[in-house]
């Protein structure tokens, strides 16, 4: 994931907000669908010598959500088998992870990637924004993806946190990761943001309190947080992204970026980091990108979890954004059975 830019934040302030999601996904099944049947395609596509890439693609970026599990649970009952257990040991690499986010739960799927972003040698601090960020408007997706995490690793994801990070940046990942669920359908309090943004113009000030500047905004809802913004731009003159970018550096930096951007709206943060993740250095854009190359671990995650949500809206913003459509610049920038295989998922 590649920094938040500021031409993209304004973009967010200029078209509206837009924080409530549409399930509005890209996969088209077919009617109707036997799951038994596909079961056994996708057992014979990695039984004995080789794998049949194309049957295992045809049917998992053409099955919703559901009868992805179904398919998981057919597989196991007929064959005694886990499904992930044998496509993992028959593929690889970017594909591998693709099939993976499609096989497994989402909340299991992330549970995962946010056990690899702290696993190991160092760690990747942008992929646990991407994936609080991707939950943060799902408080049941949130807690079941703490209770995977636990199941999976038998142990506590926010300690896992906080031995792997440290400062204001540690205390924003806990607070999104217990943030409780808010009624995104009342109405804004008036009063509080008015009290907000005078407590962030004192925040603000030299010397500046990161830590009281992360409390407030990770314990407000995402509306709140919407019009806090553009209160802020009316009484200011200042964009509230340009402060907080002015003040934080590095993780916190694009962690308060990313979580402004995603209330403002979450389609567009979106589309914004799919566009980040892919390398558009070749590219003629409005955009300043580094161009740094292709993330596909950043790049998957997002189609494979907003697939049977609003990734169609999702698509249809990223046009906007950028001039291009999503499918022309995945064509150009992956290649094989990966391809094939987020191709399919965009439909």
């Amino acid at each position: 994931m590649i920094a938040m830019n500021l031409w993209f934040v304004a973009f967010l302030t200029l078209t509206g907000l837009n924080s409530v999601l549409s399930y509005d996904g890209t996969i088209e099944e077919p009617y109707p669908v036997d799951v038994n049947e596909d079961a056994r395609v996708l057992r014979s596509a990695v039984k004995g010598w080789g794998t049949n890439e194309g049957n295992i693609i045809n049917i998992l970026t053409k099955r919703s959500y559901n009868t992805r599990q179904r398919i998981v649970q057919a597989y196991k009952s007929i064959f005694d088998r886990d499904l992930w257990s044998d496509i993992h040991s028959d593929t690889s690499g970017d594909f591998r992870l693709a099939l993976k986010g499609l096989i497994l739960t989402n909340a299991r799927f992330l549970a995962e990637e946010m056990r690899s972003a702290v696993d190991g040698w160092g760690t990747d601090e942008d992929e646990l924004i991407l994936c609080l960020m991707l939950v943060i408007n799902d408080h049941t997706l949130l807690t079941a993806v703490r209770n995977e995490y636990e199941s999976i690793y038998n142990e506590d994801l926010e300690e896992r946190i906080e031995d792997e990070t440290g400062g204001d940046f540690e205390t924003f990942l806990v607070k999104v990761l217990n943030r409780p669920e808010f009624n995104e359908s009342a109405p804004v309090d008036v009063e509080l943001i008015a009290a907000d943004i005078t407590a962030l113009t004192g925040y603000m000030s030299d010397p500046v309190q990161l830590g009281e500047i992360v409390d407030l905004l990770t314990n407000r809802g995402l509306k709140h947080l919407a019009a806090l913004q553009e209160q802020f731009y009316q009484d200011q003159n200042e964009e509230l992204y340009t402060r907080l970018e002015e003040i934080s550096s590095h993780h916190l930096r694009d962690a308060l970026v990313s979580l402004m951007s995603a209330a403002s709206s979450f389609h567009r943060y979106l589309a914004y980091e799919l566009f980040a993740s892919m390398d558009v250095s070749h590219l003629q854009t409005n955009a300043t990108m580094d161009g740094k190359g292709t993330d596909e671990d950043s790049l998957t995650k997002i189609l494979v979890t907003r697939a049977d949500k609003d990734l169609s809206t999702i698509k249809e913003v990223f046009l906007e954004m950028t001039g291009r459509e999503l499918k022309d610049m995945v064509q150009s920038d992956t290649s094989r059975d990966y391809r094939k295989t987020l191709l399919g998922i965009i439909n």
